[in-house]
């Protein structure tokens, strides 16, 4: 158990090490890694923008970005129509009349049931 613990901490200080010096300001792996993506960017940049093409035109993204942006929009509806729902209650809530008929609907409800 306490080996496997060990193992599992040398492992990921390794992948540690290793994503540092890929990642790192002027690190050698850094300028190799640069040097190989330089060569083959044509290819990587044809790559992507195939890929972003594809996803793009697919409709299982057009429905997620219409699903995303019919949820936004009804949260921002519903939250700006929520404080003028509010305003407009405590406006009843605050007028004798209106309050004495909403007691009275209320009651005739209780006594329908």
């Amino acid at each position: 158990m306490f080996e496997e613990e060990i193992l599992k901490i040398t492992k990921g200080a390794i992948a540690e090490s290793i994503k540092s010096e890929l990642i790192g300001y002027n690190k050698p792996l850094s300028k190799l890694s640069e040097a190989v993506l330089d060569k083959h960017s044509v290819e990587i940049f044809n790559l992507l923008e195939s890929s972003v093409i594809g996803l793009v035109r697919s409709k299982s993204f057009k429905d997620s970005i219409k699903e995303g942006l019919e949820k936004k929009l009804a949260s921002v509806l519903v939250a700006r129509m929520g404080g003028e729902l509010e305003k407009r209650v405590n406006e009843l809530k605050s007028n004798p009349e209106t309050r004495a008929r909403i007691t009275l609907a209320i009651a005739e409800i209780i006594k329908e049931l």
